[in-house]
């Protein structure tokens, strides 16, 4: 009966090992995944309605030309998948500071894509003038751009810290 307990407690504690996340893996989760996010603000969707609109047909399985809209969508929905990954991540005491940041980026801008690159890309697949489209995309920048830079940079500092930390090879840019 002892012997019994025993091993299945060591069976146990193997399969807990297993399932603990290593540290690259809640790094590229938390951190590499936000690369998503590396061009957000008025400047980058504006240079995005200049760019023919694609997303993906699933019943071809390949890009195709799309609305400006479905474009943006077609975007979130790799974003809300990396997002979806980041709140699925076992925290720890070292790795809840890193993910909280995670998702506060990840949150904030989901969000702000969703009300303001869709609407923006709405005016553009509705030939409102680009002066007026220009306008929008520079007020959108003037509203979120310095949240974001602040989360951004943030998570940055607390992943390049836990990268260090567990000699994870990585090269941070300036943003």
């Amino acid at each position: 009966m002892k012997l019994r307990f025993i091993l299945s407690a060591g069976v146990v504690l193997s399969l807990a090992a297993c399932n603990t996340p290593t540290p690259e893996h809640s790094f590229d989760v938390a951190v590499l995944n936000a690369n998503t996010f590396a061009r957000f603000g008025g400047k980058e969707i504006y240079e995005m309605l200049q760019e023919t609109p694609q997303s993906y047909d699933e019943k071809s399985k390949k890009m195709v030309q799309s609305s400006y809209v479905d474009h943006v969508k077609f975007r979130l929905m790799y974003a809300e998948k990396a997002y979806k990954d980041v709140q699925a991540l076992s925290e720890t005491e070292e790795t809840k500071p890193m993910i909280e940041a995670s998702r506060d980026l990840f949150g904030y801008t989901i969000d702000k894509e969703k009300n303001g690159y869709l609407s923006i890309a709405a005016m553009k697949d509705a030939h409102v003038a680009d002066d007026s489209i220009k306008l929008a995309a520079v007020r959108f920048e003037q509203l979120y751009q310095n949240a974001f830079s602040e989360k951004y940079k943030k998570l940055m500092e607390l992943g390049k810290v836990y990268a260090d930390k567990h000699h994870i090879k990585v090269e941070f840019h300036k943003f």
